[in-house]
């Protein structure tokens, strides 16, 4: 009756209060909460003939607090169609937050794993391994001997508090499991487990410990896949200073995973993303067998203004592809998005320490590409306006080639105080691609090879995009409308 209870206070508020949000920097072709807070994606998978995407949720405000699993689903990542919330804190074992997790098919049915959390008491707590499961993949009932995975499978120099967020898949005939946790000296390591029907697990080995690779111990949302030969394990860290968090950011591993003895031998590793806006990634499979990647679009260090007065907060990235190519893995906007993309302005012109400038055309929502060859090149230099302040940039980007430097700033708007973003090395600049979502941008440079995502938040609808180029060659440029 409690998880009864539960579920439909949550379900009941959210149809109540989800008209009741400030629509001003809601976004068009990404994934939000229909009201209050989101944060990680959870259980991102196709199932029963359409994308599922569930989402850490606390529906009744828009902070983070005890948190619910809201579900949303797609044929096309693109339109998302909301379902009742998943899963409720409604357990002794999960009492405290159904925490992040992910979701697999076995026999037709959909399973979702998941940390169930519990507050001992300030800075203490309990975090195990839980199973639900759906015969339609809406409604879910929790499996009758929960945790599957407690503290008593944790290897013997673990912690025993950080040991969350399970990413589960099949390999042969197996199903594994990689979980984030600390070992004694606070230092992040991913654990690895194996299992053949779901329930019953085995520990298999510490598959990495953070052993001078990265600064930051705190660990989370590991993903481990196979991508064209290479095995790949993706996870986010934190540097924090007690309970405040100074740094959080995602980053990858190429190299080499041995299933057998439960070892990662890392060739080499990078960031996911440059943006201040992207955490927790995870991935999928699609039917046509590209590698999916969807991240939150926030992060625990920025100031976010929905939360006051807009009543939400939280949004998720547009999912990626991920392609690994020239020993590089390369991130690129899903091809599902060309469907909604009309062109409305097309502009191809030599330069000579010469400037465009791009109408916006009114809209909110919108595709900018630029494609660029150069004799000779010192900088480029874009600028984006709205129809408030058509004298100073609220966001802004720029290359110098002579120091192979690329900058972002985004400028003072609402509750967002300016701050400069630390350069990024960059060898060549030929292409640009910014999708534009009301309060989002998502940059991808040279077919996606370096990527940025952040959050902006205009004070109306954006005028134009400038580009001042000091240099000597060609530049085409397109701005296309996204229409949902």
């Amino acid at each position: 009756m409690e998880k009864l209870d539960l579920l439909k206070k949550a379900n009941d508020y959210v149809q109540t209060y989800k008209s009741k949000v400030n629509k001003k920097y809601r976004l068009k072709f990404h994934l939000m909460g229909e009201c209050g807070w989101i944060n990680d994606p959870n259980g991102f998978v196709y199932y029963n003939g359409v994308y599922h995407c569930f989402f850490q949720y606390n529906p009744f405000e828009p902070f983070w607090n005890a948190t619910y699993w809201g579900h949303a689903i797609s044929d096309d990542m693109i339109k998302w169609e909301y379902m009742p919330i998943a899963l409720a804190p409604d357990m002794d074992y999960d009492k405290d937050g159904c925490f992040s997790g992910s979701a697999i098919e076995k026999d037709g049915k959909l399973y979702l794993v998941y940390t169930g959390h519990i507050n001992k008491n300030h800075n203490n707590y309990i975090q195990t391994q839980c199973l639900a499961f759906s015969e339609d993949g809406i409604t879910f009932q929790k499996y009758t001997n929960n945790p599957i995975i407690d503290l008593n499978d944790l290897p013997d120099d673990s912690n025993k508090k950080d040991f969350r967020d399970p990413k589960i898949f099949k390999m042969d005939d197996y199903y594994y499991m990689v979980i984030a946790s600390q070992d004694k000296k606070g230092r992040g390591q991913i654990l690895l487990y194996k299992s053949q029907d779901l329930i019953k697990w085995n520990y298999v080995n510490t598959i990495l410990k953070n052993e001078n690779i990265i600064d930051e111990d705190v660990w989370e949302c590991p993903d481990l896949f196979s991508l064209c030969d290479h095995d790949i394990l993706i996870l986010s860290y934190q540097k924090k200073e007690g309970e405040k968090v100074l740094k959080s950011e995602s980053i990858y591993f190429v190299g080499k995973m041995d299933y057998e003895r439960g070892n990662f031998k890392i060739d080499y590793y990078n960031k996911l993303d440059y943006g201040r806006h992207f955490y927790a990634p995870q991935t999928t499979v699609a039917p046509d067998g590209r590698r999916l990647m969807i991240a939150w679009m926030d992060n625990w260090n920025v100031k976010i203004p929905t939360q006051h007065g807009h009543n939400w907060a939280g949004a998720l990235t547009l999912p990626r592809q991920l392609e690994y190519v020239n020993n590089k893995l390369i991130t690129k906007p899903i091809y599902e998005i060309e469907r909604y993309k009309k062109e409305r302005i097309s502009v191809e012109k030599n330069i000579n320490n010469d400037e465009i400038k791009l109408d916006c055309c009114n809209l909110d929502t919108f595709e900018v590409d630029f494609s660029m060859s150069f004799n000779e090149l010192k900088n480029i230099d874009i600028e984006f306006y709205d129809k408030a302040n058509n004298k100073k940039p609220f966001f802004m980007m720029s290359y110098n080639s002579i120091l192979k430097k690329f900058e972002v700033e985004i400028a003072e708007c609402e509750e967002i105080q300016q701050e400069c973003i630390p350069s990024i090395a960059i060898d060549d600049l030929l292409k640009i691609k910014l999708l534009v979502d009301t309060s989002s941008v998502e940059i991808f440079l040279n077919e996606g090879e370096i990527v940025f995502t952040y959050r902006i938040y205009p004070a109306e609808k954006m005028d134009f995009v400038k580009v001042q180029i000091y240099g000597q060659g060609k530049i085409s440029a397109k701005i296309y409308e996204i229409k949902i």
